[in-house]
Formats: C-alpha cells, structure tokens, sequence
C-alpha cells in the first residue's frame, strides 16, 4: 500500500493484520468485494531500472514480471492497488510492515482457506487437512516468506520499521507517532476464530515450517510456543 497523503509505503503481508491497517488508511474505501488488499513485494514497488545489474539476481526478474502482471492485469480491481511510487518518493517515504509468528501465521491461513468456498473451490479441493495444506501451500503464494515481501533488489530488508502482529496495538502507535497521526482504532477487518495454533500442529508440521521458514524465524526471534 502506498499513501501519497501520509507519505508511507505500508508492505502488507497476508494474515498480519494488513487488511485492518489498510482500512484505517481508507485504502479500500473505494472499493467494494473481494481483493481490495495490496499484497505487493517492496521490489513490486521498489524502481527497477536504477537495478538493472541485479533483475537476474535473488528472484528479482520474478518480481519485475509479477509488477508488469500486476499493473496491465484488468482484473486488480482496486484502483489503489496500482498506484506507484517515483525514486525520490521510494527513498524518501516512511516503509513498514508487521510480520507475525510463521507457526501461528500458516494456521491462519489454513484457517481462512478452509472457510472461504472460493479458495477451496479454486483449488478443486472440497476438504483438506493442515497437513495436505502445508505440504501444498507453505512457503508458496500468500505463504511465501515474510521476508521475500521486504527485501529490496540488493536482497537488503529495507524497512524503516517492522511491527509485530504479537504486539500490534502498540506497534501500530509507534507507526502512527512516526508518520505524524493521532492513533485510531483498528477494525478486526478479517478476524479469526482465536484457536490457537499451536493445537493445530505435530511434529512433523512443526518442523517443516521451522525449515521453510528458518531464516524469518531466526531473524525475527520467532519460537513455537
């Protein structure tokens, strides 16, 4: 998400709280539906052709296609999802995220995917348990690492500040004192049904999200329980 406005760019990992940040920001007021959230990488934002020596590097040449995909696509149907940054603003703006458990994160995802007909239909998959889910979806797609979202060509996570889905009232004060706006409250856009995660899983699960995962969860000092 960018905000000319606040003078932001907010990179919105799915299932960290981006959906209700977004709402706040008025990002989906003029939209209504499905698929009104930005889930762009910092490098479907970042300039590439100051990059050029690095497009084939790291999955940059990936994520160059995935922005030209992304904005000749009719079928962004938030206006707001195109809207781009220029080189003085994409160093200038304030860049934040907030990133989250990767044990709690994926059974979120699972929990969401389960419920919602369109993703299960979509997949052609009318049941499928955390197991099949996993071995299908983790480190994929909407699972991709979190810190694939937030690195920039050179393979540097370039944010100015990353707040904690585990923390996120007060983190998103930190956010808000930093762009200069008094606090709002965050609507639970897109809230779960508050199992816990942790019931969801064995072993085996446990320690493939450790592997898919290890660097994000090394980094951000992330452990199971």
């Amino acid at each position: 998400m960018i905000s000319h406005e606040h003078r932001f760019i907010f990179i919105h990992i799915p299932k960290c709280a981006g959906t209700s940040i977004e709402q706040v920001f008025g990002h989906l007021d003029s939209h209504r539906g499905r698929g009104g959230q930005d889930h762009r990488s910092l490098r479907m934002l970042q300039p590439a052709f100051s990059n050029l020596h690095r497009l084939h590097e790291r999955g940059n040449l990936f994520e160059v296609g995935r922005r030209f995909k992304h904005h000749l696509s009719p079928n962004v149907s938030n206006p707001n999802n195109k809207i781009q940054v220029s080189p003085r603003q994409y160093q200038d703006y304030f860049k934040f995220t907030i990133v989250r458990n990767p044990w709690a994160r994926a059974y979120s995802w699972y929990r969401n995917y389960i419920r919602d007909p369109l993703h299960k239909g979509a997949a052609g998959q009318s049941d499928i348990s955390f197991h099949e889910f996993l071995h299908q979806h983790a480190g994929r797609g909407m699972l991709r690492s979190q810190l694939y979202c937030i690195t920039d060509y050179t393979g540097r996570v370039d944010m100015d500040y990353i707040g904690r889905f585990e923390n996120l009232n007060a983190d998103f004060g930190t956010i808000c004192n930093k762009i200069g706006i008094e606090t709002p409250d965050l609507p639970h856009k897109t809230k779960g049904d508050g199992a816990d995660y942790r019931d969801a899983y064995d072993q085996a699960n446990r320690d493939l999200i450790s592997t898919i995962y290890q660097e994000e969860i090394k980094l951000f000092d992330y452990a199971f329980d």
